[in-house]
C-alpha cells in the first residue's frame, strides 16, 4: 500500500534496520527486551539489550542525529533537571515530543495525519491514558498493510515484551523484531491499539515522520 515516494535518506535509515533484523534471524545478534538498553559485542555476536525507546534512540543515533538531539532538546527544556542527569529517553518523552511537533519548530520532524497512508519509516508512540506513569511503546512502521474507516492494520519493527500479530521474533518472542498491530480509529483519530486478536486496548496516539 506504500504508494508514495520515500526520500533517499530515510530508505537508507530503514535498510540500516532491515540489517539488524537479519542479523537477529540468523544469530549474530543475539537481542533480549530490557530497559539497560545497552548495546555491546561479546565474541562473535553482537548483543541488543533494550527495550522499545532503546531501540529507537539507538537507530536514530546512528542514523539521524540532529533528529534525536531535536528531541533530546525539548526534554532538557520539560524535566526539572540538570541536562546531564538525563541518561537516557523513554516512550512517554517521544510521546511528549511528537505531540509537540505541531506547534514546535523542528528541523528533522513533521506530524503525520492518519488520514494519509502511513509510510515505510514513519514512527508511531503511544501511551495509556489510565495507568500511573504513563508508560507506553514505540515503533517503526514498516508497512501499511491495509485500512479500513474504523482500522488500520500495520507491520511494525520494534523491541517488545509483547508478542505481536505475525510476530517472528525469537522463542521468546521478546526483544527485537516485527510484528502486526492494529489502530482503531474513531473520528479520523487512532482511539485504541490491538496487538493480539480481540484484546483493544485504548491508547493516547502520535505518528511522526522524519524529514
Amino acid at each position: 500500500m506504500l504508494c508514495m515516494k520515500r526520500p533517499v535518506f530515510l530508505e537508507k535509515m530503514m535498510q540500516y534496520l532491515d540489517k539488524i533484523l537479519k542479523l537477529v534471524k540468523k544469530g549474530r545478534i543475539k537481542t533480549k527486551y530490557s530497559h539497560y538498553n545497552l548495546v555491546y559485542r561479546r565474541l562473535k555476536q553482537f548483543i541488543f539489550s533494550v527495550d522499545c525507546s532503546g531501540l529507537l534512540e539507538f537507530w536514530l543515533s546512528k542514523e539521524h542525529p540532529y533528529a534525536l538531539a531535536e528531541i533530546y532538546d525539548y526534554v532538557y527544556q520539560q524535566r526539572p533537571v540538570a541536562k546531564d542527569e538525563i541518561k537516557r529517553l523513554y516512550s512517554f518523552d517521544f510521546y511528549d515530543f511528537f505531540c509537540a511537533v505541531k506547534e514546535r519548530p523542528c528541523c528533522c520532524w513533521q506530524e503525520v495525519n492518519i488520514a494519509e497512508t502511513l509510510q515505510r519509516g514513519d514512527i508511531i508512540a503511544f501511551i495509556n491514558p489510565k495507568r500511573a506513569g504513563r508508560f507506553g511503546h514505540v515503533a517503526i512502521v514498516d508497512e501499511e498493510i491495509k485500512r479500513n474507516k474504523s482500522k488500520i492494520v500495520i507491520k511494525v519493527i520494534d523491541s517488545s515484551a509483547v508478542e505481536h500479530m505475525s510476530d517472528y521474533r525469537q522463542s521468546n518472542k521478546k526483544g527485537i523484531g516485527h510484528g502486526i498491530i492494529e489502530l482503531y480509529l474513531q473520528k479520523n483519530a487512532v482511539v485504541s491499539i490491538s496487538f493480539h486478536p480481540g484484546q483493544v486496548k485504548p491508547r493516547l496516539v502520535r505518528i511522526v515522520r522524519l524529514r
